[in-house]
């Protein structure tokens, strides 16, 4: 059975070999001891709810495979961006620019840096291992995010968004950044996008451009790059478009990728989840999966399970139950996958 808990101190060495393994671009998981370490501590206090953390609470989950004891993925939510570190995107718009005496009317693209998502809420951290990337795993580590947002919703903003990561040629550079950021940072881009994973965004305010930068006079193989996600986070952003998220012109100032967006309360997830009693805990048979969640918190888990819908409640197996630290009695939210 899979399922996704909080994660714990204990998991550090896991996590830092699944950074690993997730390789370049996976900014919000960066294969570094220390900093990953301070995430964890992080989300541990978040989900401690320390007063020092409230509003700016970071939750770090992993799936657990329990036939194996191993984690083989990682999933997050952070409450509130740009709160304390700022927040930066490139607001891509058009303007008009014309001259009536020698009769040339043209439109054109721009890019203007913007901090319009302060305090919105951010999905990230976005792991699997590719032996588990099937049977539906995918889908429930990234949909039980919207299970939390759902019960909890106390400690989210109203609206979610989520940066997908741009195009990358074969080395993992970018060509936008090469266009553009790196003529100002004057550093690699993988340095420059560790940077910022592990230390925030205001050397992006101390070193970039204040002013509005024309597309078209942008490289070629940066103006193609704008919005456009990279091929292994296709699949991620169709997932994420199928709950309701949206592009809504807004891109990441280092890659270009598209950052989605949605309205919590509209996601597919958030909707039609449901809360629950369990009933029986016995031997269940189901045609499809769900994902289930306790309600409790710092407690909060998800099981990735079939359970049987009865008249006043529902039924589940002994050892969804006992992943979710539930009993007969408890409730539970679900939806199906």
């Amino acid at each position: 059975m899979m399922f996704v808990r909080p994660v714990a101190a204990a998991d550090h060495t896991e996590i830092l070999a699944l950074a690993h393994e997730a390789g370049i671009g996976m900014t919000s998981l960066p294969p570094d001891a220390q900093v990953l370490e301070n995430k964890i501590s992080r989300s541990l206090a978040s989900f401690a709810g320390e007063e020092s953390f409230k509003g700016n609470e970071a939750f770090l989950m992993v799936l657990e495979d329990s036939e194996t004891g191993k984690l083989v993925g990682t999933t997050g939510i952070w409450a509130h961006v740009g709160i304390r570190d700022p927040f930066y995107s490139y607001k891509l718009s058009t303007i008009v620019q014309a001259s009536s005496e020698l009769g040339i009317y043209s439109l054109q693209r721009v890019l203007h840096m913007v901090n319009d998502y302060t305090g919105v809420s951010e999905i990230g951290s976005l792991f699997l291992k590719p032996g588990y990337r099937r049977d539906g795993i995918g889908k429930f580590l990234s949909r039980c995010r919207f299970l939390m947002m759902a019960e909890f919703p106390h400690f989210f903003a109203d609206r979610v968004i989520s940066e997908i990561r741009g195009v990358q040629d074969e080395h993992g550079d970018s060509p936008f950044y090469k266009n553009l950021a790196q003529h100002f940072f004057q550093m690699e881009f993988q340095r420059a996008d560790f940077i910022h994973a592990t230390q925030g965004g205001q050397f992006i305010s101390d070193l970039m451009p204040k002013y509005p930068i024309y597309v078209n006079l942008l490289a070629p193989s940066a103006q193609a790059a704008i919005s456009v996600p990279l091929d292994a986070s296709r699949p991620a952003m169709q997932m994420l478009e199928q709950e309701g998220f949206r592009y809504q012109g807004y891109i990441d100032v280092f890659d270009g990728g598209p950052t989605l967006q949605a309205d919590r309360a509209s996601i597919r997830s958030v909707r039609k989840s449901r809360n629950a009693k369990v009933v029986d805990i016995a031997n269940v048979v189901s045609e499809e999966k769900y994902m289930v969640g306790n309600t409790a918190f710092p407690e909060f888990r998800v099981v990735h399970t079939m359970l049987e819908k009865r008249e006043k409640g529902i039924a589940i197996s002994q050892e969804a139950a006992q992943a979710l630290n539930i009993s007969v009695g408890d409730s539970v939210r679900f939806m199906d996958l």
